[in-house]
């Protein structure tokens, strides 16, 4: 009883569970309506940004410190930055644009890819943190972690889901080589810049996961197995990596 009444009397926490279970709603019904049901109808785009939305503020509503909170919005800030170059220069990814499908758009740029930038990218920094890696090997494996989460999402998102179009199709389910080095090179700077160490969060790494997981089950929903399998070896890794560092940071504490 005393925790209810503390969580009544918190409005962080309220908004916190609202857009958890509003969230876990569409997550569920989402998975299922390509399971089960095909494709979404074009009616039910807005939905789309509203999930990632809701990601992208539970991850805020879930910060332990205000520099954190600061640091997440300037991440979200950042990828948000390389989308509009992207989008208007051809750089780093190729030549692509978004469809109308995600709203509401700045630039040319919807609005919630800057929280789909922060949600991925604080999952992966939780997730490499815990093991005293060299800043710049962590660097590394983090964007390399970024394009390998890109090779399930992006097949999806632009050909499946339709949320942008790529001017030049290639040979990876139609998306063109230059795009993961492009994301590569954009992780690159993005963890460059990202020094602060993030505390343990449980609803990040709850989030940035149900991401990759959400479209792993889609790819599988529409037999492409070779998506599918791959994003499940990112999530399998994801949560063993995350016990490892857990195991690792209890015993520094208990010693």
């Amino acid at each position: 009883m005393s925790l209810l009444i503390k969580t009544i009397r918190s409005p962080r926490r309220v908004a916190l569970a609202i857009s958890v279970a509003v969230y876990s709603v569409l997550w569920l019904g989402g998975v299922s309506q390509h399971l089960f049901g095909g494709t979404a109808r074009k009616e039910h785009d807005w939905i789309a940004s509203l999930f990632l939305l809701l990601a992208g503020l539970i991850v805020l509503l879930g910060v332990n410190a205000v520099q954190e909170l600061f640091t997440l919005l300037g991440v979200a800030a950042l990828g948000f930055a390389v989308e509009v170059i992207g989008i208007r220069s051809g750089l780093p990814f190729g030549s692509y644009s978004y469809t109308a499908v995600l709203q509401p758009q700045i630039f040319g740029v919807p609005v919630v890819m800057a929280f789909a930038w922060m949600v991925l990218v604080a999952g992966i920094k939780q997730t490499l943190q815990g093991f005293g890696l060299t800043r710049w090997l962590e660097v590394l494996l983090a964007a390399l972690w970024m394009t390998a989460i890109d090779l399930v999402i992006d097949p999806l998102a632009a050909n499946l889901l339709g949320y942008w179009r790529w001017g030049s199709p290639g040979n990876y389910y139609g998306i063109p080589a230059g795009n993961f080095v492009g994301w590569f090179l954009s992780s690159l700077l993005v963890f460059a810049v990202l020094t602060v160490k993030r505390k343990p969060n449980d609803w990040n790494r709850s989030i940035s996961l149900s991401i990759v997981m959400f479209f792993s089950l889609i790819a599988f929903a529409h037999k492409l197995f070779v998506i599918g399998i791959i994003g499940f070896a990112l999530s399998s890794m994801q949560v063993l990596f995350w016990t490892m560092g857990l195991e690792r940071r209890n015993r520094q504490l208990s010693g």
